[in-house]
């Protein structure tokens, strides 16, 4: 290859280098100036705890830069890396969507008990080797403390996929979330 043919090839791809700057460019403004400062203000604004929050915006802000370095390499005319990115951007929302899958059972199982006719708050339980009195049902986990003073965090799905025995309906004098219907 001769000089003129790379001095030729430098000067078509200048266009392309100058398209890759401004969307990385672009990119980094939206990423930094736009999507952290609002992703921040949202998950406040939900009260999550504080690693609930950097966890959350940590895994936003890796795939915003994902897809900024996918615009990159396809404005270099790289299209096979472009799409290489894009693959591992599908598995990472396959794993992610995967990992909520328990989380997404707790969910629609907590509905179920909260609605039971056969569980309350203040009554006392029996479930897998957990004995005691219910003392707060939410989306995601059961709470039953045992004679012993021991707080038992169960999820919602090892209740409702399994059997419970209900040993006493006795009502609880205050309870934090609910109550009896």
């Amino acid at each position: 290859m001769d000089l003129g043919a790379i001095k030729e090839l430098a000067v078509s791809y200048l266009p392309r280098l100058a398209g890759a700057f401004g969307i990385f460019m672009l990119g980094f403004a939206a990423i930094q100036w736009v999507l952290r400062p609002l992703g921040r203000w949202l998950l406040r604004r939900t009260e999550l705890k504080p690693a609930v929050v950097s966890v959350s915006l940590s895994m936003i802000t890796a795939v915003a830069w994902l897809l900024v370095i996918s615009g990159v390499l396809a404005a270099l005319g790289l299209t096979v890396i472009a799409a290489a990115v894009s693959g591992t951007i599908a598995l990472v929302a396959l794993a992610v969507a995967n990992a909520a899958k328990g989380t997404t059972s707790d969910i629609i199982a907590g509905l179920f008990l909260a609605v039971d006719e056969d569980l309350r708050l203040g009554w006392r339980i029996k479930t897998g080797s957990v004995e005691g009195i219910v003392e707060k049902i939410d989306l995601r986990k059961i709470r039953i403390r045992d004679d012993q003073g021991n707080l038992h965090v169960v999820p919602n799905r090892a209740v409702e996929g399994a059997e419970w025995v209900v040993l006493s309906r006795e009502e609880a004098r205050s309870s934090p979330v609910g109550g009896s219907r």
